[in-house]
Parts: structure tokens; sequence; C-alpha cells
């Protein structure tokens, strides 16, 4: 179960689900030892931790019954749904909706099955339609749209605007003016800290559990220095739009800080590692048929690569499903080998493969090579498939 408003918290869905559960006691069913709820995360994409157990739970053959309160509690998208009841299906596993427990497998259930998929998709959409429409219109009167109050501000509990924190606004420009005036970063961390400085402290109303409210760091320092939010206007992606908050700095000071910060790089601005990536492009998902980007994920010194499917083309949510890189490019570099006798390296990839199609239902992939023509068999200049198995 996932959560997108108060209303249908995972706690008020649970309760519904037992209550069903016990109604059915005398048939035998009986809660299974623990609980699959992703609270906080948007039922569009499949990709939610306790799903993926529950899903782990099913193909182990643990689970006979799935309650779900609405459908679109599981899955928010119609490929998402019909992925996962067919899966379900594929384990003897029944879904069970309470507020239409009389759906079984028959050939009308299935389209009702569909027919409520598809709502629940429509209604997101409408929604996200109707975010994207009061977005713009946000940014075009140069309002605030969302995320995080900085520090030195609130936000107005009625229009959620930017107001002026008196007590925080005086610690941010001292912040700019030991900037300017030549002190580094860790030491106006130091200073503020010493004073009983804390960063901003904000309370999540779902969970009450509070965030920040810490000890200031030199990156923090840096950040704050960075913000063209205490100018008066706000980022948006890489450039800055006017805002209509009031201004806690003058640009004069806030230019001065910003030149101390540069002239102390130790490296040029933009500067970012060289990933390579040989199917960038090239490759698409089997199951939507869109491209999938490259994706990394950092732990620690280590990067993972992955191709994923997380386009919109269409208007439609992406699968989420991802590979990865290294795996698949080995893949199509094997299918070469084999099927055309051409060996090549991995950076030398792209010069040989026109396209490649991933399906994860059963983890094969279908590439078109591009290869000499004397080397190409009649079969191969139509794909070539190979198994990541």
């Amino acid at each position: 179960m996932s959560s997108d408003d108060g209303l249908s918290s995972c706690e008020v869905q649970y309760d519904l689900c037992r209550a069903f559960v016990e109604s059915q006691h005398s048939l035998g069913w009986t809660l299974v030892d623990e609980r699959f709820d992703d609270d906080g995360v948007s039922g569009a994409t499949l990709n939610r931790p306790a799903l993926q157990h529950l899903l782990v739970r099913i193909r182990d053959r643990q689970v006979d019954q799935i309650v779900v309160h609405r459908l679109d509690r599981l899955a928010r998208s119609l490929i998402g749904c019909v992925s996962l009841v067919e899966e379900f299906r594929r384990y003897d596993t029944r879904l069970v909706i309470v507020t239409a427990p009389e759906l079984g497998c028959a050939a009308q259930d299935n389209l009702v099955f569909n027919i409520l998929a598809s709502f629940a998709q429509f209604e997101r959409e409408m929604i996200a339609s109707r975010i994207a429409e009061t977005r713009a219109q946000l940014k075009a009167r140069g309002q605030r749209i969302a995320g995080a109050v900085p520090y030195g501000y609130d936000a107005d509990p009625q229009t959620k605007q930017l107001i002026v924190n008196k007590n925080e606004s005086g610690i941010v420009k001292w912040m700019f003016e030991a900037a300017a005036g030549g002190q580094l970063p860790a030491a106006i961390a130091d200073a503020a800290n010493r004073r009983g400085g804390r960063t901003k402290a904000t309370v999540r109303r779902r969970t009450a559990n509070q965030r920040g409210g810490n000890l200031w760091t030199a990156r923090q320092v840096v950040a704050t220095l960075s913000n063209p939010v205490y100018l008066g206007s706000f980022k948006d992606g890489a450039d800055v739009r006017i805002g209509h908050h009031e201004p806690i700095v003058g640009h004069d000071v806030f230019a001065a800080a910003a030149a101390q910060l540069h002239s102390r790089r130790t490296r040029a601005p933009g500067r970012r590692y060289q990933i390579a990536w040989p199917l960038k492009g090239r490759i698409q998902c089997a199951a939507c048929a869109r491209p999938m980007s490259p994706h990394t994920i950092r732990h620690g010194a280590c990067v993972y690569r992955y191709y994923r499917c997380r386009s919109t083309a269409g208007g439609q949510p992406p699968c989420g499903r991802q590979v990865s890189a290294h795996a698949i490019e080995i893949a199509v570099q094997q299918n070469l080998w084999l099927t055309a006798g051409v060996s090549v390296e991995l950076n030398q990839l792209r010069a040989h493969v026109e396209s490649v199609v991933y399906d994860y239902r059963d983890e094969s992939i279908r590439a078109k090579l591009i290869v000499p023509d004397a080397l190409v068999p009649e079969a191969v200049s139509e794909g070539a498939v190979a198994s990541l198995k």
C-alpha cells in the first residue's frame, strides 16, 4: 500500500483491510506476520521497497491472498496494475479489493480490473496536470512553488510564500558580511555554532519527525552564501527567476561573498567525472517502448551504473524498471562476437549497435547490430536475441 494523501494513509488502509480479513475468518483467512506499507512513496512506481518484498514472499508461495483497500492503492498506472495482477496469478495468489470483493478471475472481472486501473491512471494524470498548471501560474507570478523553507525565512501559513524570520535573517546577514570580508566558510560555521546557532529545524506534519536543528558545517554555509533566495530570487533549474519575497542581503554584499568563494575554488566549477554510456540513446524498454536513460547510484567511493526506464513520453508515467549497465553492455558485446564474430571493446560498442530492447519480464535483450555486410548472417540482420540470465 502507498500513501498519496492524508485521508488514504497507510494506517487507515491497514485498519480497513484487517477488518475485512477478520470478517473472512470463518473461511480460514489469517493475516501474515508482517505489514507491507510504503508510506510516503507514490503508487505511480512499482519500485517500492515493501511492494518488492511482498513480491518476494509471493514468489516463495508464502501468500495466498493480497488484500488492498482500492486498486489504485496497489498501482496508479494501467501497465503497473496489469503486470502485478499477472504476477499474482502466476503464483496462484488472488487479489482482493475491499471496495469490490466480488471481482474474481472471470473475463468480465478482468475487464473491470482494467477499467478501474485506467480510472486510477486517469485520476493521477489529471492531478499531475492540475499541479503543473498551478506551478506554472506561481512561477509566472514570481511566487514560491514548493520545497524546504530556507534558513532566514518562514512560510506564511495562508499563502505558503516566504516571509522574513527576524532572528534567522540577522544571522544570514552576518554570514554574508563575514564571507565578503574574507572569512572562510569553516570559520563562519564555527563562529555560528559558538554563538548557539543551529540550522533550520522543521517538523513533518505526517510523521511529527524533526529535521535539521543541527550544528552548522562549512558545506551548509557555502550553500547559504550561494542561494539567490536571499536576493529575492529563486533557483529555477540552471537559471534564476525573480521572486516577490523580501530580500535579506543586497547585491553588493552577495557579489562580494560570491567573489571570495570563487577565489578559493580548488577546481573549475561544473567539472564532473566522466562516465561512459555506450548504449545511451539506443536502449529502450520492451514493456512501454520508451527510451531507458543512464542512472547512477553512488555508495561511498563506488558508482553503480544502470539504464532506467523513467521517460514520461506520451504523457504516461515511467515504468521505473532498470538494468545493470555493465551486465547489458557485456551481453551485447558477447552477442556481437557469437553472432557475427566481431570483437570490440565496450567503449566502441556504439559504433556496432543500432538499437537494444530490454525486457525485464524475462531479462532478455534484442539487439539490432551494425556490422560489416560480409559478416552479417541473414538472421542477425533482423536483430539478435540474448538473455541476461
